[in-house]
């Protein structure tokens, strides 16, 4: 499997592309440095985070991006020098952003925006790249002007994710299923099958992981490159079926997941369409 999904479904790295400067492309239009690009100015909005923000064009409505949610956006990245950074605006499609994949930064100025929104976003260096790798990206002071198109919203995020109900059918390697839609027939995965399914999965704190139901088009698996628990789940599954697993660590990614690959004990929501 690959972890995220939600990168499969198209999931830019807005922290990459600026602090890498992969984003810049030599001989692109030129994309000029505001006047302020330095810092905010005094009537910028002003996070106890250390964000600062000023709104360039109000958009329209009262929806804001939710933690577990992607959006649609375009942005022009800069250092406090002036010199540009990255830029979306070189393509004409806006980029696929997911808020728990962006800047820190960048995912709090995007849950304080609506649809047709455009602010210009001071974010201190701490706010950019927080990851462990030792080959990540340095952390820099940028400012971002990003523009909001459109909230991708998550799936709703489960209840009991800590703890599997009663109701759940509970299994002996320590899997729990709770079937939430059944299907028709007879016929369940085989253990060399391939399945398209729709799937979307939550660490124990919420934390949405992956999610085929986000980019609106189901996924197809060979059932021997699941991980365990995928799999016990689907074998007792029939087409049409929609189930809630809490699968263990593990039947995860075990102890040392892969750089990438969530780390303890997991919910998913499966829904078997095709063998």
């Amino acid at each position: 499997m690959n972890v995220p999904a939600l990168a499969a479904a198209t999931l830019l790295m807005i922290g990459q592309a600026v602090a890498s400067d992969a984003g810049f492309i030599p001989g692109a239009p030129a994309f000029p440095a505001p006047p302020d690009v330095a810092a905010a100015p005094a009537g910028a909005i002003r996070s106890p985070s250390g964000v600062a923000m000023r709104v360039l064009a109000r958009g329209r409505g009262t929806q804001h991006p939710a933690s577990n949610d992607c959006t649609k956006i375009h942005y022009t990245a800069w250092k406090r020098d002036g010199s540009l950074l990255s830029n979306s605006r070189q393509h004409s499609e806006p980029e696929n952003q997911c808020l728990r994949a962006a800047f820190p930064g960048v995912a709090e100025a995007l849950r304080a925006m609506v649809v047709g929104e455009r602010r210009r976003v001071w974010v201190p260096a701490r706010l950019t790249y927080t990851g462990d790798d030792d080959d990540g990206p340095p952390q820099l002071d940028v400012t971002i002007d990003l523009e909001l198109y459109e909230i991708v919203r998550a799936p709703p995020t489960p209840t009991s994710l800590r703890k599997a109900p009663r109701s759940a059918r509970k299994l002996p390697s320590g899997l729990a299923i709770l079937v939430l839609k059944r299907g028709t027939g007879a016929q369940h995965p085989s253990v060399d099958a391939q399945v398209t399914l729709h799937f979307s999965g939550w660490t124990t704190q919420g934390d949405l992981i992956e999610s085929s139901v986000m980019a609106h088009r189901p996924a197809v698996f060979s059932m021997t490159g699941v991980i365990a628990g995928w799999r016990e789940a689907l074998a007792t599954m029939v087409v049409g079926d929609k189930v809630r697993v809490w699968i263990p660590m593990a039947l995860g990614y075990g102890p040392h997941p892969r750089r990438g690959q969530p780390r303890g004990d997991l919910v998913y929501e499966l829904e078997l369409l095709g063998l």
